[in-house]
């Protein structure tokens, strides 16, 4: 009798622990790259620029909501921010959505130095999770 209650017992933590993870849905991932990092001073237009690749990888797609440069000078210090918000975004990558497996890239000029960025990216998947993600690049001297 004891033997069939801890058989009976097992097999319902089974099925309720696959129950569970029937209901649950991805979460998409974005992924940041750019190129060159370090960025380069580019002595034909006179500024840094670089190719800004945002990606995702595991299969959903989302809507990009912001991206945030925070630069920071050589000791150290933030000493200034901008924020793209969707219309930005789009006049930026030409979209502010990334299908599932792809992604979104853009050329950025920079027209002065700093030491390095982080960029922060904040969206909303398909399945309605919040996303952020954060990177950082350096950028050489002139």
């Amino acid at each position: 009798m004891r033997s069939k209650i801890l058989v009976v017992a097992l097999v319902m933590v089974l099925i309720l622990s696959l129950v569970g993870c029937i209901g649950l849905s991805k979460i998409a991932e974005i992924n940041i790259t750019v190129e060159p990092d370090p960025v380069s001073y580019n002595s034909e237009i006179e500024k840094w620029y670089c190719d800004m690749t945002i990606s995702e990888s595991n299969g959903v797609g989302v809507t990009l909501t912001s991206i945030r440069f925070d630069r920071y000078d050589d000791q150290d210090q933030l000493y200034g921010t901008q924020i793209l918000y969707e219309e930005d975004i789009i006049d930026w990558f030409d979209s502010d959505y990334i299908p599932a497996f792809s992604s979104l890239q853009s050329g950025i000029v920079w027209t002065s130095y700093r030491k390095y960025i982080v960029v922060t990216i904040e969206g909303i998947d398909d399945n309605n999770s919040l996303i952020e993600e954060t990177g950082s690049f350096q950028f050489l001297p002139k």
